[in-house]
């Protein structure tokens, strides 16, 4: 079953997204706890800046995550980094796919072009089958960055996961 939430970055004091950041402060996830981090990030503006992100705020989450530079060229987005620990799946191929080349780190970014849409972060959750046949659980988040407060030219990223048996 795959799951999306889209966060608003201008949420009510009440409303569910209100809710959802106070959820996810206590909670122990990493998509979780990157999203309070760029919403702490955004100090009153839609969008923080890249020169806003500091890896060693991120702390181990770092080793997750990914920077996408997205220019004028959405749909062929750059990495300026990827995470040591995320890269390891950067070549685990997909079962199913008729094009052998689509990986985990695909699946996560594949929503890449909603964030843009919607303008605001997108939450995923899935299970996918690996290509061994191996159930794969994963979670990744996409949050919008912007040097000039109004377009999105990068996109802040991290997934993680585990084998359901």
């Amino acid at each position: 079953m795959t799951v999306e939430v889209l966060a608003r970055t201008k949420p009510r004091l009440d409303g569910p997204i209100e809710r959802l950041m106070k959820h996810q402060a206590a909670e122990r996830r990493l998509v979780g706890r990157l999203l309070t981090y760029w919403h702490d990030l955004c100090e009153g503006r839609a969008y923080p800046r890249l020169g806003d992100v500091d890896p060693h705020k991120v702390g181990t989450d770092w080793r997750w995550s990914f920077i996408l530079e997205t220019g004028n060229h959405r749909e062929f987005p750059n990495f300026v980094y990827l995470g040591p620990d995320l890269a390891k799946y950067s070549g685990v191929f997909l079962a199913g796919q008729d094009d052998f080349t689509l990986t985990l780190l695909d699946v996560a970014t594949h929503k890449l072009d909603r964030v843009f849409r919607e303008g605001c972060p997108l939450l995923m959750e899935d299970v996918v089958t690996l290509f061994d046949g191996q159930r794969l659980m994963y979670r990744a988040v996409l949050l919008p960055l912007s040097d000039n407060g109004e377009h999105i030219n990068y996109v802040l990223g991290a997934a993680n996961g585990r084998i359901n048996d």
